[in-house]
């Protein structure tokens, strides 16, 4: 059974309810919980009840499992408490108050009046129902402050612990994945990092008529040497526009939603267009919002690309087929990989960075740019500097403009977005037109993945994960 993600832990600890947090930091050595700190709380949480499942498909049955079983819980616990005040002994130690009763006895009359004023044992009893009754009544109220959660064994209030985070969870899960753990990371193939098929934004492509409807054009480097050749078969001979940085949004949501049981047979996935919607644009999906799918997924099936390597002339595309049922009560899309980027799905040869991190760059360069950047600073960890030059980046990213001192600016001004989120790059200058990169160390989280994403394609390497 897979474990999670640290990375995925790590971010996951900055949404849990800090009230869960709270009480496990405080209650931890007092009641000898397990987990030595929040990771381990975390992970152990998750397999527990997700049991290393990641996609909304396979989680929600299981989170409606754990929320009609939490209301019995909490609906058994309250008739239990109120039954056991109205009916069991005072001097009972069983009686759900029997620690609160022995304290309030043993206390001085003055002490007693401070903590109490003149009420009664009796009035405060009832108190304590009032306040079991409230909580019974607020369905966000967590089952660690249940009124008569201390009259439980240890082990029962770290289960009760656990299953407040579970939920708390499953919130940030359902809000910022769409109920997709996968989606945390944004994934790209490692093998085609170094082709310039995405632009920060759409132009139109300055293409030749090769043939019969299809057009051609092949993208050169600054030297003159080519970097990619492009076709287009659309049935007309009007040229299109390149692809952008919306498309490159919508492999990311294909990727990220594949069920890789399913995929490793079919080369497919099957995602519902408000999914897909979601992952593109952070507002409510509405129509324009789903025509610009639809024409995105129209581009990522007719451009066709071509390239040299080793000798050997390399065609591909990105997808084979993409097809839309806007008739059916969830319209969905059904996404046919093409051969490279299945091949690289399934040998786990991506690049990743997370959600989190892609999220707070606002440069389309720069999320463009950001596999190749990541892959970067993973390969030179013992140096952490290298030197990059102007062609190194039309490689990547297919600029608008041939200007190279505009584009030059462009650049500088995406790897400091990177500096100043602290993503990936500590700091850069541009030198003789060669940009000298510091980056980063990688966290105890991402050298934890690399390493357990080694151990599981048996390779001994941190960077060979990544096939570099």
């Amino acid at each position: 059974m897979e474990q999670y993600s640290r990375r995925f832990i790590e971010e996951l600890a900055k949404h849990i309810n800090p009230a869960i947090l709270e009480f496990y930091n405080k209650k931890r050595n007092l009641m000898n919980f397990p987990a030595d700190n929040v990771a381990e709380l975390i992970d152990e949480t998750l397999m527990e009840y997700l049991e290393g499942k990641t996609s909304r498909e396979d989680l929600m049955p299981i989170i409606n499992k754990i929320k009609k079983s939490r209301l019995q819980k909490r609906a058994r616990w309250y008739k239990a408490y109120n039954n056991d005040i109205d009916n069991m002994n005072l001097d009972d130690p069983k009686h759900p108050l029997a620690s609160f009763i022995s304290l309030a006895r043993s206390l001085r009359p003055d002490e007693y009046a401070k903590l109490y004023g003149d009420k009664e044992l009796d009035d405060i009893i009832k108190d304590k129902k009032v306040a079991a009754n409230k909580w019974k009544n607020d369905s966000g109220s967590l089952l660690i402050d249940f009124p008569g959660l201390y009259s439980f064994t240890n082990n029962s209030i770290y289960n009760s612990l656990k299953n407040d985070l579970i939920i708390s969870a499953w919130k940030y899960i359902e809000s910022e994945l769409a109920g997709n753990i996968d989606s945390y990371l944004r994934m790209y193939p490692v093998d085609l990092v170094d082709k310039p098929l995405f632009s920060p934004s759409s132009f139109t492509l300055m293409m030749e008529t090769a043939s019969n409807n299809l057009l051609k054009e092949i993208i050169t480097d600054d030297d003159g040497d080519e970097l990619l050749e492009v076709t287009v078969d659309n049935g007309k001979l009007t040229p299109p526009k390149s692809m952008d940085t919306d498309d490159l949004k919508l492999v990311n949501a294909f990727i990220s939603n594949i069920n890789m049981q399913e995929f490793s047979k079919e080369k497919s996935v099957v995602v519902d267009l408000n999914t897909l919607g979601k992952e593109v644009v952070d507002y409510h999906v509405g129509k324009n919002v789903l025509n610009k799918i639809s024409n995105s997924c129209r581009k990522l099936v007719e451009y066709n690309f071509s390239y040299e390597a080793e000798g050997s002339k390399i065609y591909f595309n990105l997808f084979d087929n993409i097809v839309i049922k806007e008739d059916a009560e969830r319209p969905y899309a059904i996404a046919q990989f093409g051969e490279i980027l299945s091949n690289a799905i399934i040998q786990k040869k991506l690049i990743s960075i997370t959600s989190a991190s892609y999220d707070v760059l606002d440069n389309n360069l720069s999320k463009i740019i950001c596999y190749a950047i990541k892959r970067e600073q993973i390969a030179n960890q013992e140096t952490r500097v290298n030197e990059y030059s102007y062609t190194y980046f039309q490689k990547i990213v297919r600029f608008k403009l041939k200007n190279k001192k505009k584009n030059l600016q462009l650049i500088q001004e995406s790897l400091q977005e990177f500096v100043d989120n602290h993503i990936a790059i500590e700091k850069f200058e541009l030198k003789n037109g060669v940009f000298i990169i510091t980056f980063l160390p990688l966290s105890d989280a991402e050298i934890e993945d690399l390493n357990s994403d080694n151990d599981k394609n048996d390779k001994g390497l941190l960077i060979d994960s990544f096939d570099i």
